[in-house]
């Protein structure tokens, strides 16, 4: 038996079993080797079939992040704001709205309250996807995550925000 800790949360997993059983034992030096090895293969598999599921959209994973998350700002936001609400890095998002508005998914608009900021907003073509984009991330949510039980995904979601807040404190 095994024992995953974080703030919020802690469990242990039976390995042979997936059993969880809650407790307040620290884990050892192989799940945590394991736990940082897993988030890894875990993002690139996301990764991998978000990228699956928007490749017949003429999209990938990033550009339909960007493309969800502007939608859902109708007053836009700035390419700073945008790579902040990414993670990604200033040449990242300007490669990525270079791309997006060459395409015809967003345009950029002199903001209101400033003349020499420019707003990024999804166009009239984004919005007849976002739909499709939402959906297909809903249905791989569903085929994954909505397979493990309420204590599993707590559980799991307790210990990547914990990792995600010791990183930022780095």
């Amino acid at each position: 038996m095994q024992t995953i800790s974080a703030p919020a949360y802690s469990c242990s997993m039976d390995t042979n079993t997936d059993n969880l059983n809650f407790s307040g034992r620290a884990p050892s030096a192989n799940v945590q080797e394991e736990f940082g090895m897993t988030i890894g293969n875990v993002s690139r598999l996301w990764r991998d079939r978000v990228n699956q599921r928007l490749k017949p959209l003429g999209l990938n994973q990033s550009k339909g992040r960007a493309l969800l998350y502007l939608s859902r700002v109708p007053d836009g936001v700035t390419q700073v704001d945008l790579a902040r609400v990414l993670g990604i890095e200033a040449p990242t998002v300007t490669r990525l709205v270079k791309q997006l508005e060459d395409a015809g998914w967003l345009t950029r608009r002199t903001s209101p309250e400033d003349a020499r900021r420019k707003m990024l907003h999804v166009t009239a073509k984004a919005k007849k996807i976002i739909v499709r984009i939402d959906e297909e991330i809903r249905q791989l949510r569903a085929a994954t995550v909505g397979r493990l039980t309420n204590e599993q995904a707590a559980a799991g979601l307790a210990a990547l925000q914990a990792t995600q807040r010791y990183l930022s404190e780095l």
